[in-house]
């Protein structure tokens, strides 16, 4: 009688026996309480934001909507800019286009997958609103504290995207702490999850304000007796069964970290051996929250589209890769730029050649050790390496 195979997800959400009766015991209070906006979402905002270390954090229903938001603070014009880097979800660009500024596709740096100061400085001009930081991976580029500077010099607002990032940190500021605004995504491939979801954080009082006004479709919470709007908007709410999980997952951060670092040390101290693979640079100061492990191929006669499929077939392991294609080559943009659409060899090439590898809490170190073994040896029957 064949076994079936095991099969090896690249991400997957994970909820362990005593985490399901934990959150079962507290459902009934969501029942009989508030359904949305509540008490919950309240504890999980307090957490996450002496986490992170803000003095604010919004729970939103998604990414999206604090990008939006932190976009919609800047009030922006017709011929605003913001710079954003095209190594990233359809959302970062989307969020400056909606809002009615121009979007200034940028490179990415080949060491960490992120915006480097060089490329923000050769695209900043007086038009310049907004640099968006994208954390591909959860690496944070290692100049990001001149790259904080340079915008604050320049009176620009520094969006950090946090998807990838949730704990990620830099000499002991996190990733979302930095900067003007920090934009944390939950969905169920994230680094934890609430179904859907998303988190705004900020020191500013006033963008503060402007993210509990917008998630209630632009309500002026400063009129408590009265039902008043003052901002064009829609709903952001999100629903208090979203909070529980969230607080239920994030009560677990530091150990989910723990082992997401674990498995990509194993990934990383077997790949750096073989000279078809390439990973992304680690440094001293800087403790990682990898949203996914990202290794890059740099022969060219490997296509990872092979490897997927075989990968699969042959071993159960699934690998895919981020934003293929990069944002400015997405049909919306090549639509809007028409003949003024952007050619950004580096990152196009960078972003053909990498992919990633199964990483969640249930890849264990021996899952870890067969899959990169695996890995390896498929790539060499591949390339026809004895």
């Amino acid at each position: 009688m064949n076994r079936k195979k095991k099969i090896y997800q690249v991400a997957s959400p994970y909820f362990a026996k005593n985490d399901i009766n934990w959150i079962n015991k507290r459902v009934t209070k969501i029942l009989k309480g508030r359904l949305s906006t509540g008490p919950f979402t309240k504890e999980f905002e307090k957490n996450f934001a002496d986490f992170i270390g803000t003095k604010y954090a919004v729970f939103l229903n998604s990414c999206t909507s604090a990008l939006e938001i932190s976009i919609k603070y800047l009030n922006l014009k017709n011929n605003d800019e913001v710079i954003v880097p095209v190594q990233s979800f359809i959302a970062d660009g989307m969020c400056v286009t909606s809002q009615g500024g121009k979007v200034v596709f940028a490179e990415i740096d080949q060491k960490n997958f992120c915006l480097n100061l060089k490329e923000i400085k050769r695209l900043y001009s007086s038009k310049t609103k907004a640099v968006i930081m994208v954390y591909f991976g959860g690496y944070l580029p290692k100049n990001i504290f001149e790259i904080r500077d340079f915008c604050k010099k320049k009176k620009i607002l520094l969006i950090e995207d946090c998807a990838h990032a949730v704990g990620s940190e830099h000499i002991k500021k996190k990733a979302g702490s930095i900067g003007d605004t920090g934009c944390f995504s939950f969905f169920s491939t994230k680094t934890i999850t609430t179904g859907e979801g998303g988190m705004l954080t900020t020191n500013n009082k006033k963008l503060f304000e402007l993210a509990l006004s917008l998630r209630e479709r632009g309500r002026d919470w400063t009129k408590k007796n009265m039902e008043l709007y003052k901002h064009d908007w829609r709903t952001c709410r999100v629903p208090e069964f979203s909070a529980l999980l969230g607080i239920n997952q994030f009560s677990k951060i530091n150990a989910i970290n723990a082992h997401r670092n674990k498995i990509v040390k194993i990934y990383n101290n077997s790949l750096k051996k073989i000279p078809w693979f390439n990973i992304l640079d680690s440094y001293k100061n800087q403790k990682l929250s990898i949203w996914k492990h990202v290794t890059i191929i740099t022969n060219p006669k490997l296509n990872r589209k092979i490897l997927q499929k075989k990968l699969y077939s042959d071993y159960g392991i699934n690998i895919n890769w981020a934003y293929d294609p990069p944002l400015h080559l997405q049909p919306i943009y090549k639509k809007l730029l028409g003949s003024k659409s952007v050619k950004l060899k580096n990152t196009e090439q960078l972003m053909s050649r990498h992919f990633h590898l199964p990483l969640h809490m249930m890849i264990k170190p021996k899952d870890a050790n067969y899959i990169v073994k695996s890995l390896i040896d498929c790539s060499k029957k591949i390339l026809k390496i004895i």
